[in-house]
């Protein structure tokens, strides 16, 4: 009997698996956190490009690992009691899309959620989720899960208007490669219509004479100048790359104005990539000898580089605040700070952690890496 194959198109393929399981784990992460947060009462999630929902495969797209997401968590006695309304809208200008993914919600929903279904077109489905989340009241908070098909829609007025109320979050994944690979060609040919969508992006979030237009970078340069482009110099960003192939990349973006979101998004990425926490790889063909050798070796770099900013940033006392701040500005954790802390206070005699009330030296490995009050100083005294 012969087997018909499946369409690619209608599969999910491992570089939509990484993102899908990338968008899932943060979901996690923040429902959880808002459910419990006593002041939050609502929260809605977008996915303004919702795609089939269930392929041919049996793959879960993002609505449906959304569903799921909520549907765990309720299962959870905390959150059930936390009586937090969660609204999920999905969009998709296809209706049969939309009807496969709201078969597969309606059939598995016992009050996990409210969930909405459009079949709008993007500027129309752009419109209305902006109007929305600008009514955003103090009590609720958005996540925008934006997987466009492409990326000539992507306009850097719309991320901002999605994201100046300050209670809104946006995961965004663009093709990285092909807008890496075109992006020259784009600027120099001002009259070639099939450019003309990236010419748009590039031009609507870079000034004439950035390096984004006027060289021909490194791909991964070319993604850390997006994610500096959408901090809207106010708004925490970073980014998490995926391998297609050798040669081809994508990414996700992510954006907040709430420094614990922020946080959050780098557990994901460090627990998703535990050497760089940097983005996804292909897993390889067959087993690498020096795999565990080159990664060790990463994460000494990554220790390392750590390590040279927290002398730098020493020359002066810090308190743990600040020092929260900076690691996490150059997207480290808290928990790696503290090995390098708690290595000096072993072999530097010369690293003091002082408590703030007493002047004293504070109890050891007591460095309270977080948003909270400042409670320590950090110092290294000099020769």
């Amino acid at each position: 009997m012969e087997t018909k194959s499946m369409d690619v198109k209608n599969t999910l393929q491992i570089h939509s698996q990484a993102k899908v399981m990338f968008y899932a784990t943060y979901l996690n992460l923040y429902l959880r956190i808002l459910c419990l947060a006593k002041p939050i009462e609502r929260i809605n999630i977008y996915d303004v490009f919702c795609g089939m929902g269930i392929y041919e495969d049996g793959g879960k797209g993002s609505p449906i690992a959304a569903f799921d997401t909520i549907k765990t968590l309720f299962a959870d006695e905390k959150i059930r009691k936390s009586n937090t309304q969660i609204t999920l809208i999905v969009n998709d200008k296809e209706p049969q899309k939309i009807d496969r993914v709201k078969n597969y919600i309606e059939s598995n929903n016992q009050h996990y959620c409210t969930a909405k279904y459009y079949n709008y077109d993007i500027e129309q489905i752009f419109t209305t989720v902006i109007q929305e989340v600008s009514k955003t009241a103090s009590n609720a908070r958005n996540l925008i899960f934006i997987d466009p098909y492409g990326y000539k829609n992507i306009k850097n007025e719309i991320l901002y208007q999605l994201m100046e109320n300050r209670r809104t979050e946006i995961i965004l994944f663009l093709p990285i490669s092909h807008m890496h690979r075109f992006t020259q060609k784009a600027i120099q040919d001002e009259d070639t219509v099939q450019y003309e969508p990236l010419r748009n992006f590039v031009n609507s979030f870079f000034p004439p004479d950035h390096k984004m237009i006027t060289q021909q970078l490194p791909v991964m340069e070319y993604i850390q100048c997006i994610k500096e482009a959408l901090e809207y110099n106010k708004f925490f960003t970073t980014s998490y790359y995926i391998e297609r192939d050798a040669t081809n990349y994508f990414a996700l973006f992510f954006m907040s104005s709430h420094i614990l979101g922020f946080e959050k998004i780098l557990e994901v990425k460090w627990q998703l990539d535990e050497d760089a926490g940097r983005g996804f790889k292909l897993p390889k063909q067959q087993d690498d000898l020096f795999a565990e050798l080159f990664a060790e070796e990463t994460r000494n770099k990554n220790a390392d580089r750590l390590e040279k900013i927290l002398l730098y940033n020493l020359k002066e006392p810090k308190d743990n605040r600040q020092i929260y701040e900076i690691v996490l500005g150059h997207e480290f954790l808290p928990k790696h700070a503290t090995e390098i802390f708690e290595k000096w206070q072993s072999n530097n005699t010369r690293f003091k952690v002082l408590d703030i009330q007493t002047g004293r030296d504070a109890r050891k490995k007591s460095f309270y890496l977080s948003r909270k009050e400042a409670k320590v100083i950090f110092l290294i005294e000099k020769q």
